[in-house]
């Protein structure tokens, strides 16, 4: 039987190979398809597992806030222009979704004091200093790009990726770990040195009217403008810096959802889907791939609740996976 190492060493190959050839369309395929079925089974094995939180009502925090989230996506779709006035689809759309930022801040300021500190004290504090300085910075450049794009995109499939990784291998020395770890880290890198001429690209527009459509193209313009590629935000199909923008990308998604369902013989997560859990995880997960299917905007609003909330689920897991490799008391 192949080891779980070997195995993540050819779907890292196998993530960056795909990733190179098909930049959109494989990022665009895998957060349909591979990325419901990862909300939902990530989010019961951390339910499972009490949410890593000894305070049992944190959990309520982070579905109040996902579904307040949630709300400026779902009152984007056309339905609610039947329903309702423009004002007050203006009010979710237009100035709701101007402080969602500060409910990612608050999960994971609560998830910091529930993983240091054991009181409701703490929590209130934490609770009053979000505010404070959501309030005082919220409309900064620097806020919305870590808060509101970084965290729950590249931070979150990509950096915690890693960092679990390395803790993988701090606990069992394992030189395969070792070596994917630095693929992981090395191969975005190689991109620098690869001719993308070799590809020759073509792009549908169902493919770029989805990708656009979307706002996925936000990350790579403001990616690219991190690099100090363009001054202000741009974004292009078939400029190089930005085909290789998207292979970093898309190889982030891909691995990321591979390497947690490859992950079931180290945390088995798998053991907690009983018949019951099973049955409601795989509905709902071909629900969201009908929607997916029938309109990509649809598919995507549709599941931004289970995405947003498990990342917020994520925080405190991400939170001990620090200290743990830091060693921090």
């Amino acid at each position: 039987m192949i080891s779980i190492d070997k195995l993540n060493f050819l779907l890292i190959i196998l993530s960056f190979v795909l990733a190179c050839f098909l930049p959109f369309e494989l990022f665009l395929f895998s957060y349909a398809f591979f990325g419901p079925l990862h909300y939902l089974t990530e989010t019961n094995w951390i339910r499972d597992k009490k949410y890593f939180v000894d305070n049992t009502h944190w959990k309520y925090i982070v579905f109040i806030s996902a579904i307040i989230y949630s709300l400026p996506y779902i009152f984007s779709l056309p339905f609610w222009s039947h329903l309702l006035d423009e004002s007050t689809i203006s009010f979710f759309t237009k100035n709701l979704v101007k402080y969602t930022n500060m409910l990612l801040l608050f999960v994971l300021v609560s998830a910091i004091s529930s993983a240091f500190f054991k009181t409701y004290k703490a929590f209130i504090i934490s609770f009053m200093f979000t505010l404070g300085f959501s309030f005082w910075l919220y409309t900064t450049d620097i806020y919305i790009l870590i808060l509101g794009l970084l965290l729950p995109t590249i931070i979150h499939v990509y950096v915690f990726t890693i960092l679990f990784m390395i803790y993988g291998i701090r606990k069992e020395k394992n030189t395969f770990g070792i070596v994917n770890v630095a693929l992981v880290l090395l191969l975005p890198i190689s991109l620098f040195f690869i001719d993308l001429d070799f590809f020759s690209y073509r792009f549908s527009d169902i493919i770029k009217a989805n990708y656009i459509d979307n706002n996925f193209h936000v990350l790579n313009a403001n990616l690219a403008n991190i690099f100090g590629v363009y001054e202000d935000l741009k974004f292009f199909f078939y400029e190089k810096i930005d085909l290789k923008i998207q292979i970093f990308i898309a190889f982030a998604y891909l691995y990321h959802y591979l390497n947690w369902f490859s992950k079931t013989t180290i945390i088995g997560w798998h053991k907690q889907l009983n018949r019951k859990k099973t049955i409601i995880i795989f509905s709902v997960w071909i629900v969201l791939l009908a929607a997916y299917y029938y309109d990509y905007r649809l598919g995507l609003i549709l599941s931004i609740f289970f995405s947003i909330s498990h990342v917020m689920f994520e925080f405190p897991l991400n939170i001990i996976t620090i200290k743990q490799i830091f060693r921090l008391k």
